[in-house]
């Protein structure tokens, strides 16, 4: 598939509240399962053969899982010439040792793209700024509208996180 094809996946996507990030992999021609990771790991990205294998941590909530996985579809989309054989995140979003890779050319730069990926993926703005003056700037309604947790909301919307 032709990266400009995955692109156009992806923005098509966006149009519906909240994204449909779980049927993204598919689509993309990536294999999705959710697993026991260790306690410490929210997600992977694996080569897999010719392909890719996305796992999130099936012991994290829904929300949690949502933006694992857009998170990781971040580096599929923006680094997966980095990936080498795979790339593990911790719950803070980072790659480091915990996991069964220690990916050394996913840094903090890298980091931060892949979460930023994420955020725009699912609170688009065009949808944050409309639903916002809909919902009288509600953080709770607008996180279950979108499909992500209040503190990920907030931030998005640069309110104070009030958990």
């Amino acid at each position: 598939m032709k990266l400009s094809d995955q692109w156009e996946i992806l923005n098509d996507a966006r149009e519906h509240l909240p994204v449909p990030v779980k049927s993204l992999p598919a689509r993309l021609g990536i294999k999705l399962r959710a697993a026991f990771l260790g306690s410490g790991i929210s997600g992977m990205l694996e080569k897999s053969g010719d392909s890719f294998l996305l796992t999130v941590n099936a012991t994290d909530s829904d929300t949690r899982q949502r933006f694992t996985l857009a998170h990781e579809l971040g580096h599929y989309m923006l680094h997966r010439h980095l990936v080498g054989d795979g790339l593990d995140d911790d719950m803070a979003y980072r790659s480091t040792e915990v996991g069964k890779y220690h990916n050394t050319l996913i840094g903090p730069k890298e980091e931060r793209e892949a979460n930023k990926f994420a955020a725009n993926l699912l609170m688009p703005r065009d949808a944050i700024n409309r639903e916002r003056i809909r919902l009288h700037d509600s953080v709770a309604e607008m996180a279950q509208l979108f499909g992500v947790s209040e503190h990920a909301m907030s931030i998005r919307m640069s309110v104070p996180y009030i958990g």
